[in-house]
């Protein structure tokens, strides 16, 4: 056969491939919008500003990968971004014009639960989902909520109860806890003065106040405990200086428990003698090689660590893009609907995400991970710790709500 025709028939079957390839895409269900658009409602000022960056930046990442494949049913994800500032009012604001101007499909980015409060309300009254990072107060959530979902920290008296199991696990007799005097520490505080009692552990639960810099007579009130373990998820914002001034008063507790922290916020603020000892709450599966991926790429793009919080929106962005896929819609009550009566999986995450009717996570299960000495690798270069799983709790039962 002559080189020309062998040629023509290569020429001829191209075009037939080419036009078959159109004809599926085009075949396939596409949206009626050109643009498909998430809130991102995060704290970029203020006490909880790493947690924000974080939670941005892991969502942006989910978005470029997800555009990179043509988008969702062929619109373009866009984020649609702003500072809360942690002030409330600021937060109502931005919430309002997202759902009524940009019309996002969902707002994520929570962190501060006196902002999931005043949010949730909003969320029901616009029907329109929004998504808790780290708000963990039980209250925000009612029986009668439909539109606030928890992502990767449960409320407070579930935190106690999976920190109650790892003392009980564990076999450990000494238990130090420092709480802050707000909402989120007293339940802590509630929950773990009734476990920890019914285990027959030895047990001190201290208090001190939110802003506080100075922790030094507080912690010679546990000093003479000998803590084998200290709990400090009831003060997040204190968790740093906490740690610290405990060891350097010479506290020989083996670890220090922080409640969903980025791990290089807490090495920079207790340094590298915290190194082994520092351990915080996450939803992640460090060890899976899912996980390690994606690290190594995140790096790669953001010169940073892949921690919970980017994992926390990369993974939610995920799960909202499927929920318009699945119902083919952009309609934010139906999207909400879909996600809580459905179950979303990835493998990074200690746990599907399903909810309860009214939001909270089904089957929490709590990871704890520890700040150990190591070298990490492509997944961050330089740096001279990694994070080790250190204990899974069973799964709980989902919290419900009083009211």
């Amino acid at each position: 056969m002559k080189k020309s025709v062998i040629a023509a028939i290569v020429a001829v079957l191209v075009i037939v491939a080419a036009a078959a390839g159109a004809f599926v895409l085009m075949s396939q269900p596409r949206l009626a919008v050109s643009e498909v658009k998430i809130g991102a409602l995060v704290p970029l000022t203020g006490p909880f500003a790493t947690y924000g960056v974080y939670t941005l930046d892991g969502m942006r990442f989910a978005v470029e990968e997800i555009n990179s494949r043509g988008g969702v049913l062929g619109a373009r994800l866009v984020l649609v971004e702003a500072d809360e500032k942690n002030d409330a009012k600021e937060a109502v604001s931005i919430f309002k014009r997202m759902a009524e101007v940009d019309r996002v499909v969902a707002v994520v980015g929570t962190i501060s639960s006196g902002i999931g409060a005043v949010l949730s309300g909003e969320a029901e009254q616009a029907k329109v989902p929004l998504f808790l990072v780290a708000a963990g107060s039980h209250t925000i959530l009612t029986k009668s909520s439909r539109y606030t979902f928890r992502t990767c920290l449960p409320p407070a008296p579930t935190n106690g109860e999976l920190l109650a199991n790892f003392v009980k696990d564990q076999k450990i007799q000494r238990v130090g806890v420092l709480i802050a005097s707000y909402e989120w520490g007293f339940a802590i505080k509630e929950v773990l003065d009734k476990r920890l009692k019914e285990l027959g552990v030895q047990y001190q639960i201290e208090e001190a106040p939110l802003g506080e810099t100075d922790f030094t007579t507080v912690l010679r009130k546990l000093q003479p405990l000998d803590p084998q373990v200290m709990i400090l998820t009831g003060h997040p914002t204190g968790f740093p200086i906490i740690t610290k001034q405990a060891i350097e008063l010479g506290f020989k507790s083996s670890y220090y428990i922080a409640s969903v922290q980025p791990p290089e916020l807490m090495l920079r603020g207790v340094g590298e003698i915290g190194l082994g000892k520092l351990v915080t709450t996450s939803c992640l599966n460090v060890d899976a090689p899912e996980y390690r991926e994606l690290a190594q790429r995140f790096y790669q793009k953001y010169r940073k660590f892949f921690d919970h919080n980017a994992a926390t929106g990369y993974v939610t962005v995920l799960m909202i893009a499927e929920a318009v896929e699945k119902t083919r819609s952009t309609d934010p009550a139906t999207i909400a609907n879909h996600i809580r009566t459905s179950e979303f999986k990835h493998p990074i995450y200690a746990w599907p995400l399903s909810y309860t009717e009214w939001g909270e996570i089904k089957t929490p299960t709590m990871i704890l991970t520890a700040i150990s000495p190591g070298d990490p690798g492509p997944i961050n270069p330089g740096a001279n710790w990694v994070l080790k799983t250190l204990y899974k709790s069973p799964p709980t039962p989902p919290y419900v709500p009083e009211k």
